[in-house]
């Protein structure tokens, strides 16, 4: 490293400090267009959360220009996504498919165990040529859906075709709650990008994120430090930028509904949200994300993401959902046999493959 592919014109390079990458890293991403969940400043602040100091990342590069960049963290010979149940959507940066198939082969080839991206669109080609590269390679694999994403598609229809298309009895479900709460008082919905006092928000909004049962089961954003480090750092990172969105639904003042969302690219995406318990029978949740789907309408947006799993609740306003995906190529090393058996066909099954491995050849069974 770095090795040439001189059929392509590509040189590929190992990165241990990413970092330093970012502003390449980040006009790369503002060519290609793609989510905020792919940029330098989402990935940095989810890896100093979640994988401190395990960040590396390839790069490919032609004629000295960057042309494709795929980060990754590395444990114990496994190259895995930077990411998790708080990533909306993960992939690398291409700009063409030479440059795609180039880092698919070299992160493949590069696991000692395995290769793990997780949270993959299913239409991505980048998850298409990562197949192609255990094939090539003779990786065995394992593909498979983690979750379906739920969203709204909001080009070529406006707000009030959108709203007759709800199910009627939902409709006026949400519409009949919100009458009643506004016989309890003076309601308000607010829209902020953090500009000001966005620490006093985020404090309101997250103490709403965790109030009921995520604090309890320890789910909530304040239970877990890191959780809670990666959220402000996130919402610091999109404001600088314009992209964060800070929504609430207000009852003479107080917060009772919150959403924090990123905009970009012509898309809303709802990252965490939460309401006051004590406020229930109004489906304060509800009735936020139907004024916040009626300003995506009037702002022109192309698509509301409600990110995360297809729950009821969000199915209420969309049938349509975008699959993710997990990938997985597995090295023909002891381990990497062991790690495939182990995700097939059970934990025992891979204690018995290095098992025997071990009497076979005690030297290979520590290897990579």
């Amino acid at each position: 490293m770095p090795e040439e592919h001189g059929a392509t014109g590509l040189r590929l390079e190992l990165h241990r400090s990413p970092e330093a990458l970012s502003e390449d890293w980040d006009a790369l991403a503002e060519r290609l267009a793609v989510p905020p969940f792919m940029r330098s400043g989402w990935i940095v602040a989810w890896s100093r959360a979640f994988a401190p100091e395990r960040l590396a990342a390839l790069t490919a590069t032609r004629d000295g220009e960057l042309v494709g960049l795929l980060p990754f963290t590395e444990r114990r010979g496994v190259l895995s996504a930077p990411a998790n149940w708080h990533t909306p959507v993960f992939g690398f940066l291409a700009t063409d498919p030479d440059v795609s198939a180039a880092l698919a082969m070299e992160l493949v080839c590069r696991g000692r165990v395995r290769a793990d991206l997780s949270f993959l669109d299913g239409a991505d080609p980048n998850l298409a040529d990562c197949r192609i590269a255990a094939q090539r390679a003779r990786r065995p694999t394992v593909v498979r859906p983690v979750l379906h994403s739920p969203f709204v598609a909001l080009a070529d229809v406006d707000w009030e075709t959108y709203r007759a298309s709800l199910d009627r009895k939902a409709r006026k479900d949400v519409e009949r709650r919100r009458r009643r709460l506004d016989e309890q008082g003076a309601v308000s919905i607010e829209f902020g990008d953090g500009r000001t006092n966005l620490l006093r928000r985020l404090d309101e909004g997250f103490q709403l994120e965790g109030s009921g049962w995520k604090d309890e089961q320890g789910t909530a954003i304040t239970s877990v430090p890191a959780t809670h480090r990666f959220y402000t750092d996130i919402a610091r990172w999109a404001s600088e930028r314009g992209w964060l969105l800070l929504a609430f639904l207000r009852l003479d003042g107080k917060p009772i509904a919150f959403d924090l969302c990123l905009e970009s690219g012509g898309s809303t995406w709802v990252l965490k949200g939460g309401f006051d318990p004590a406020f229930r029978g109004f489906a304060p949740g509800m009735l936020l994300t139907y004024e916040s789907l009626r300003r995506a309408f009037d702002r022109g947006m192309s698509s509301y993401e409600l990110c995360g799993d297809d729950a009821p609740y969000k199915l209420v306003w969309t049938k349509t959902t975008r699959e993710r995906v997990r990938f997985q190529a597995f090295s023909r090393s002891p381990r990497g046999r062991a790690s495939h058996l182990a995700w097939t066909h059970g934990r025992s099954a891979a204690r018995g493959a290095l098992q025997a491995a071990r009497r076979i050849d005690p030297r290979r069974s520590s290897s990579g």
